[in-house]
């Protein structure tokens, strides 16, 4: 009767410890997603394509045609910020239709810019440096 009690509590401790495992990993998994390091995206299933939202798959479709963004548009939405550094008086709609850009439009460009780690370098360096010239060569031509 004692082994049967003892064989009882081992299972019990072996079920907790596996309960309170999963647990960790699921707290991980949970906060890894909330600082971002890691992407729903990754976790999909292959063939769990149908299971995305139309609006989801419509923008994965227009990102991926569009994803870098032309050099003149890259220089559009460099002089956007360096007139709106220039005069801090200007709101970034007046900024950007000064350079023929409606709201919209610059939004997608800096999503773009966003999505590229080498344009979004030259932008910086760009805007770090107002005396150099936005016209060097963009990064992304070299490839």
């Amino acid at each position: 009767m004692v082994a049967r009690t003892q064989r009882g509590r081992e299972r019990w401790l072996t079920s907790l410890v596996a309960v309170a495992a999963l647990g960790v990993v699921v707290a991980a998994l949970y906060a890894s997603i909330l600082i971002g390091g890691l992407s729903l995206r990754s976790l999909q299933l292959p063939g769990a394509a149908h299971l995305r939202a139309p609006e989801q798959e419509a923008q994965e479709d227009q990102g991926s045609d569009d994803a870098e963004p032309p050099p003149d548009q890259v220089e559009k939405y460099i002089n956007v910020y360096r007139a709106m550094q220039r005069d801090h008086s200007l709101n970034i709609e007046q900024a950007a239709s000064r350079q023929g850009l409606t709201l919209q439009a610059f939004r997608e460009i800096e999503s773009k810019v966003e999505r590229d780690d080498l344009v979004r370098e030259h932008v910086r360096q760009a805007l770090a440096n107002p005396s150099s010239d936005s016209s060097a060569p963009n990064p992304k031509t070299t490839r």
